[in-house]
């Protein structure tokens, strides 16, 4: 699926009336739970500075996260219900919905070469993330912080 400069897979918008969430396979988005808004606005800032173009980061609050899900659920309709019942994320899903539970933050970078996630990866370590997740062209690649 193409994407546009402004639009990111977690999007619910007017100009979206049939969410995509979980089910669709995003290619080329690294995403990072950080520990809160305030971490993750100093995070973006930080990649922003390295050389990382600022429309191509996108934070969701706790709260959005919830409220995106809630909206999503909304709006599906039947056939996108039973498709999703076999398509859907649904592990990625109840992991980044427990995490907006929590109220931390959900970063998404739009990084489509996959040979710059390491410079993302080594930015972001001075920041108190919890997880991070690459996914790249067909697969997916799971970053813990211990």
């Amino acid at each position: 699926m193409q994407q546009d400069d402004k639009s990111f897979p977690m999007d619910v918008t007017e100009d979206h009336p049939s969410p995509r969430l979980w089910n669709f396979p995003p290619e080329g988005y690294l995403v990072v739970i950080l520990a809160d808004p305030d971490e993750a606005q100093r995070a973006e800032a930080a990649l922003v500075r390295t050389g990382f173009a600022p429309r191509d980061i996108k934070l969701y609050t706790g709260e959005q996260i919830l409220e995106n899900h809630v909206l999503s659920m909304e709006r599906r309709t039947a056939l996108r219900k039973a498709v999703g019942a076999v398509a859907d994320d649904v592990e990625g899903r109840n992991l980044y919905l427990a995490y907006g539970r929590e109220g931390r933050c959900a970063m998404w970078v739009r990084i489509p070469d996959e040979d710059n996630v390491p410079k993302a990866l080594r930015v972001l370590a001075d920041f108190d993330y919890l997880h991070a997740r690459y996914y790249g062209h067909g697969e997916q690649h799971d970053f813990h912080v211990t």
